[in-house]
């Protein structure tokens, strides 16, 4: 009499061949399937630290034109009209993007669509003229600040 774990008589090449490659392409699956989550996990991550960079600095270009503006208006002169180029990449890790201006809540917003995680709100602080409040995209091309002397609004297109 045979012991059970010693029988191989009714073992089949094939069966071990399969049972081998269904394993190999589980495992590869998985290694696959992580190493995918882990890089879209780093391009938003990538994309989070660029809005910001970003942000802060058209926060910069919002207080460097208030500045003039106050500096003007305190010295007796006026600022008729100012502008300065918004310098913003087309696309951020290959993807179009857009950046929000809220006078009511005074921060820049942007955000790539349909990916909340890289939404990134950069504070700004104006003291003698107001931003309108607008919503523009990267795809649109280039963009620039206009300050309206009349209105004391700086305008975004």
């Amino acid at each position: 009499m045979k012991k059970f774990y010693q029988d191989d008589s009714a073992v089949s090449i094939a069966v071990g061949f399969i049972l081998t490659f269904t394993i190999t392409i589980l495992t590869f699956t998985a290694i696959m399937n992580s190493s995918y989550l882990m890089m879209e996990q780093t391009e938003e991550n990538v994309m989070r630290e660029e809005f910001e960079i970003h942000g802060n600095n058209i926060a910069l270009q919002l207080t460097e034109m208030d500045a003039m503006i106050l500096i003007a208006d305190s010295t007796g002169g006026s600022v008729e009209e100012m502008q300065s180029e918004l310098l913003l990449p087309l696309t951020i890790a290959s993807e179009y993007y857009t950046v929000e201006f809220s006078n009511s809540t005074s921060i820049i917003i942007f955000e790539s669509k349909g990916r909340d995680q890289t939404r990134s709100e950069v504070p700004y602080n104006l003291e003698s003229s107001n931003i309108e409040s607008k919503t523009i995209t990267s795809a649109s091309g280039d963009h620039y600040l206009l300050y309206n002397s009349t209105s004391n609004l700086i305008e975004v297109y």
